[in-house]
């Protein structure tokens, strides 16, 4: 047996050694009276002696002896170091004195090299790596850090993370926690900033397009937060080939984000480098947020147009008009008159678009006072202007009037892209006596449609001015994804005020309606001041998917149009053959050239019952420009356009650190956090962690096999003993 008696523990209590004294004196009697009644033969004298110690081990065995061994590992544990080096660390707002300032990344750097790391490498192996994200230092993923930190290692005891805690990428940190739990392995963090945000003014995001039509205003939408505790002015301005172009006042409340947008309208095509700065103030901490550069596109394209209507009333004779005399639309007419053959002229078409290549020579498509009849829109047309907008970006303008015609369109293909919902019950619409308005919603407030260029407006009020309407088609309520951007002023429905303009994006196209036939009445006094210019946007902002890319029959439309880093960029393009039927094969190939100078080509599949549409997806992988080439495989036609794709802008500079999730996450593993005013406290909670782990090994007498065996045979000895003695 390997039974060492050496470190061996019997912890016998008052009741216990009682109870074995009795048991043994027992022995000892009941022994000493068979050895009499035996006549004292000297062999059963032996074997009652050999009883009683066979009795002992018993007794001893149930006192429940324990030997105690303590083995410590010679393997150092392994501490994992990470520093954080994503661009919050560049802040610096770490006061070590009343003279001297130090960044967090600085600092960070100063302490892996300090002689309290080189005293903790005595007892334990130190691992230093840098992390921020797989985008870069443009991220922070803490969770992704730790779990590959964990992965790599196989002994490890602990993780010091020295970072700002702003984990900004990836699932929460708290997430690792069951992994960490399940290896024993304590987090233990030292945070590198300070609880403060500084006083700062920052440009902290624009949006532009990337192009934009001659005689389309651009709208620059602008983000800027003030870490002030005071309200601050400034000035924002928009540069042009370095021209300054526009400039408006900004005032700031304290403590606060302010959004807005500045617009412009480019007098002349061509490219142009575009900047968004904002003026500097006293006291600001730092001075290189304050602007952002973009790369505008101005291109003259015709944009064509598609009246379609009944009788000419007032709305569709003024809007023709009003397109007429914009140089950069092209219309033409359809009018189906009541027992009469459509008019004819040269601004007519005798019949509507026949197929889908007459029907995608459109941009934009105004529907009347018109619907699913007899000699005006058949179900084979509604199928072509659904195509026309959900495939082919096509816009389609809903006018409806006083017959109620376009109620007919609900339950045809046309019927997806309404953005409302009508009531059917009153097709005529609502008359009044007084005129209502327009009353613009939060959302028509902010919207590029009402904010009519070169109308002399600084603001969007005079919409509530503008001259009234005394009829308006009844409608329920808008559909979901539609954006409402004006309401009847005076009308309501179960569901709120009654939606008179609404849009609506379908896939690659867009619907816009709007419900009463007055909007002529704007001309009122001021003639093309407002009339002119609402119908203008509208048939840009409709035909603008279309013209973003177009050459040799190919046109590309890219979401988001302006990507940034790591999005996942949309392909969506149209092709027709040189006879302008669209395409047939199954698919096409794209070229891409990123930032970088890495190239890769992607397959564009043809999308399932939609002729001549391919669509894939390509990611933005560097800031910069990312160029995309389409050609076709049978005739190598191509079409090249530029993306711009933006610099990620999440890590900030003057941040106050985060610490509440990974102070959770320490606090759940055993570890600790601490400020970089007392890091020193976490020291000795660190070495305990990283002291040499004892391994505890009890072995108790009881549970040992050889013993146990031992025991047996000692009773097998003895019962023999007993029947060779016939005292059995």
């Amino acid at each position: 047996m390997e039974l060492s008696w050496y470190n061996w523990n019997i912890h016998v209590g008052l009741t216990d050694g009682i109870l074995v004294i009795c048991i043994l004196t027992l022995t000892v009697l009941f022994s000493w009276k068979t050895w009499i009644r035996t006549k004292k033969k000297m062999l059963c004298g032996f074997l009652e002696i050999f009883r009683f110690l066979i009795l002992c081990f018993f007794c001893l065995t149930l006192l429940n002896p324990e030997k105690i061994n303590i083995l410590t590992s010679k393997n150092k544990p392994q501490l994992a170091v990470l520093v954080d080096k994503s661009k919050s660390m560049d802040t610096v707002d770490m006061h070590l004195n009343q003279s001297t300032i130090k960044a967090r990344k600085e600092w960070a750097e100063a302490m892996i090299q300090s002689p309290y790391f080189k005293e903790l490498e005595k007892n334990a192996s130190i691992y230093i790596e840098l992390f921020s994200s797989h985008y870069g230092d443009t991220r922070t993923d803490i969770y992704d850090c730790i779990t590959s930190t964990v992965d790599k290692f196989h002994d490890l005891k602990g993780v010091l993370l020295l970072t700002d805690g702003d984990s900004n990428l990836g699932p929460p940190v708290t997430q690792s926690a069951p992994k960490l739990s399940d290896q024993n392995i304590s987090i233990f963090s030292i945070f590198t900033g300070s609880h403060k945000t500084l006083p700062d003014l920052d440009l902290e995001h624009t949006w532009a397009p990337a192009f934009t039509l001659k005689e389309e205003k651009i709208v620059v939408n602008w983000q800027v937060k003030n870490t002030f505790k005071t309200p601050q002015s400034s000035v924002l301005s928009l540069y042009a080939n370095n021209d300054l172009v526009q400039s408006s006042v900004v005032h700031l409340d304290p403590s606060s984000s302010q959004s807005g947008n500045i617009c412009w309208l480019p007098l002349k095509t061509g490219k142009y480098k575009m900047s968004l700065k904002l003026k500097g103030i006293s006291g600001e901490t730092f001075q290189n947020n304050n602007n952002q550069s973009f790369d505008l596109r101005v291109e003259e394209k015709s944009i064509k147009v598609l009246l379609i209507d009944t009788t000419p009333r007032w709305e569709y004779r003024f809007l023709k008009n009003a397109l007429l005399r914009d140089p950069g639309v092209e219309v033409k007419s359809l009018l189906f008159h009541p027992n009469l053959k459509p008019a004819q002229g040269n601004e007519y078409l005798e019949q509507f678009p026949r197929n889908l290549r007459e029907m995608t020579s459109f941009d934009v498509v105004f529907l009347g006072d018109i619907g699913i009849a007899p000699n005006e829109i058949t179900q084979k047309n509604a199928e072509l202007l659904e195509e026309l907008v959900k495939n082919h970006a096509g816009g389609i303008v809903f006018l409806p009037g006083r017959k109620g015609k376009q109620l007919t369109f609900e339950d045809s293909s046309i019927g997806h892209l309404l953005p409302v919902h009508f009531d059917k019950k009153k097709p005529s619409g609502l008359g009044t006596i007084n005129p209502a308005n327009l009353e613009l919603t939060d959302r028509g407030m902010q919207h590029w449609l009402t904010n009519l260029r070169g109308a002399g407006q600084s603001d969007r009020n005079f919409w509530a001015n503008l001259p009234g309407f005394f009829w308006s088609a009844i409608v329920k309520k808008s559909k979901p994804g539609s954006e409402v951007l004006a309401t009847h002023s005076n009308y309501s429905s179960d569901w709120g005020k009654m939606p008179l303009l609404v849009v609506r994006h379908h896939q690659a196209g867009k619907a816009l309606f709007l419900g009463t036939d007055s909007v002529w009445r704007w001309r009122r006094g001021v003639e093309d001041k407002y009339h002119y210019r609402f119908w203008s946007q509208v048939v840009r902002w409709m035909a603008r998917g279309r013209n973003q890319a177009s050459n040799e029959g190919i046109r590309l439309i890219t979401h988001p149009e302006k990507p940034d880093i790591g999005d996942q960029v949309l392909l969506h393009c149209i092709v027709m053959d040189p006879a302008g039927f669209p395409l047939e094969s199954n698919y096409i190939n794209a070229n891409i050239v990123h930032q970088g100078g890495i190239s890769e080509t992607v397959q564009l599949s043809r999308v399932k019952d939609a002729k001549g549409v391919y669509t894939g997806s390509i990611l933005a992988r560097d800031p910069g420009d990312l160029m995309v080439t389409v050609f076709t495989n049978v005739d190598q036609r191509k079409l090249t356009t530029t993306l711009s794709v933006n610099s990620d802008m999440t890590e900030k500079q003057g941040r106050p650190v985060i610490t509440r999730p990974l102070s959770t996450l320490c606090e759940i593993t055993g570890g600790s956090s601490e400020s970089y005013e007392n890091w020193q406290r976490l020291l000795p909670k660190l070495k305990t962690a990283l002291s040499p782990k004892q391994t505890v090994t009890i072995h108790r007498l009881r549970t040992n096999l050889h013993w146990g065996g031992f025991l047996f045979a000692l009773l097998v000895i003895y019962w023999t003993g007993r029947k060779l003695l016939g005292l059995v």
